[in-house]
């Protein structure tokens, strides 16, 4: 009885009292583990070189303004986290798994408080015949895609990679046609790993419908360990999400004519998908990453004149280094998304000409302890001409002008927890 008082206390200190009652949660209560991860820092961000108003531009563009985000200080607290998790052994091999993990905001919380369980939260069974959970899941492409990070710094903060190989559409200021994502109402299926071999697969299904549309999403991949090397291949479909119209829609100007009704009601269907290969190889302090994908839009049965399809190339290389004798790491990495190519219905000219972008990241740490160490990072994402790639901390999406390249410095302190 005194050690589920002693974790009420904890859970509604930790969940309501802010960053004090998360630090101090370092203990497993009655087969419960309070663990976590908090990383504030102090950003500078701006942007520059926004393409001028009246310059040509891609079909699939907004008009450019010329207009730059000025310079501007933040305090941020990226992705910080804290999870409650346990599991309990049921007997003839089988063992019961759950984690309840939400986004703590240490950086302004009466603002940017999040929901509850917001982050991957599940109740599962592992037993001979693999694992399988269900709830607010990380899909098996964003899991496969990244595994090295950046100092782990990375999905969520202005360094990660993922804001311009696999987190949205480059014509659209929104989220459409990421394949970087956490799917809530989601199941998924982890096989046991054998010599080195695991295949993942998760549905997140449709729970509306409505009218003709069924928009589920199917992830899937396989992943092989062995010795220094690590192989990723993952597979996304996403049945009527729409990424390509939706993009265009919020674009407004010329390009929004050319975005389907995203309703069914005219017959038009959608299948977004994304393929990614990764490798990794790890041997003493070094570890060097590498990642290969292709990502597609597709809307069928569209009338002429109307969206039809999207594609593009998008690749990455990550080196990590731990200074041997020292507390300090260093990591550099580059993104590259290609401009890829269109088509419109009807055979209609389409354009993708400055669509492209690419993105480098500079980050160091310097470890205190194995729980707590000092960063900074910069990381500068260039626009071609009509993209509209971004990792804006604080400013609205909308604000964002093609072409403008992004800027961003920032220092602060990582606690694991």
């Amino acid at each position: 009885m005194f050690q589920k008082k002693v974790l009420a206390v904890a859970v509604a200190g930790a969940l309501g009292a802010g960053a004090a009652g998360i630090v101090s949660a370092q203990t497993t209560y009655g087969g419960v583990t309070i663990s976590g991860r908090l990383y504030p820092e102090f950003a500078v961000q701006k942007t520059t070189g926004a393409t001028a108003a009246g310059a040509s531009s891609s079909t699939l563009g907004r008009a450019p303004t010329g207009v730059d985000l000025r310079s501007r200080n933040s305090v941020d607290a990226s992705n910080s986290r804290i999870r409650f998790s346990g599991r309990e052994k049921l007997g003839s091999g089988l063992t019961a798994l759950w984690r309840i993990e939400t986004t703590v905001a240490l950086d302004n919380p009466e603002v940017d408080g999040s929901p509850y369980a917001n982050r991957d939260s599940y109740v599962g069974l592992r037993g001979s015949f693999g694992t399988v959970r269900l709830g607010n899941l990380t899909t098996v492409f964003k899991d496969l895609g990244d595994p090295l990070g950046i100092l782990g710094v990375s999905s969520g903060n202005f360094v990660a990679l993922s804001n311009i190989t696999s987190s949205r559409v480059s014509f659209s200021r929104n989220s459409a046609g990421s394949f970087h994502l956490r799917k809530s109402n989601s199941v998924r299926y982890d096989t046991p790993r054998f010599s080195g071999l695991q295949l993942s697969v998760a549905y997140s299904p449709d729970e509306v419908k409505d009218g003709s549309l069924d928009a589920d999403l199917w992830s899937m991949g396989a992943e092989y360990k062995r010795g220094p090397w690590e192989f990723g291949l993952a597979h996304e479909i996403h049945n009527d999400y729409f990424a390509g119209s939706n993009g265009l829609n919020t674009n407004g100007g010329a390009a929004r004519a050319l975005a389907n009704a995203r309703d069914g009601s005219d017959g038009v269907h959608s299948k977004d998908t994304g393929t990614r290969a990764t490798v990794v190889y790890r041997v003493g302090g070094t570890a060097l990453q590498a990642n290969y994908g292709v990502v597609e839009f597709d809307e069928s049965g569209a009338p002429a004149g109307k969206f039809e399809n999207y594609d593009n190339k998008r690749w990455s290389v990550t080196w990590q280094q731990k200074w041997k004798g020292t507390p300090w790491r260093t990591t550099l990495a580059y993104g590259n998304s290609s401009a890829g190519s269109c088509s419109i219905a009807g055979g209609v000219a389409c354009t993708t000409k400055g669509l492209d972008g690419n993105m480098i990241v500079l980050a160091t740490d310097y470890s205190f302890s194995k729980r707590t160490a000092l960063f900074a990072a910069y990381a500068r994402i260039n626009n071609g001409e009509a993209a509209l790639y971004r990792n804006l901390q604080n400013a609205s999406s909308s604000s964002l002008a093609p072409g403008a390249d992004i800027v961003t410095w920032a220092a602060g302190i990582r606690h694991n927890f």
